[in-house]
């Protein structure tokens, strides 16, 4: 399997994974379009691909990490 496939999403996936970074950008003021808000997106996508399945999962997930 290459890396692009590993990386590509469903419709339902990436409604997931951008409600989750809207939510989070929106919560620290962080542009979308920012390096920060890319490099969020990017942690999200790999924690939604490490099995956080829901944007709960990933919010909390980034909060552990950002110690909150």
């Amino acid at each position: 399997m290459s890396f692009l496939s590993d990386m590509a999403l469903n419709q339902s996936e990436i409604e997931v994974v951008c409600g989750a970074l809207e939510e989070w950008c929106e919560e620290t003021r962080t542009a979308l379009d920012s390096d920060d808000g890319r490099d969020v997106a990017t942690v999200m996508l790999g924690l939604y691909k490490t099995g956080h399945g829901t944007k709960g999962s990933i919010l909390e997930a980034m909060r552990r990490v950002n110690g909150e």
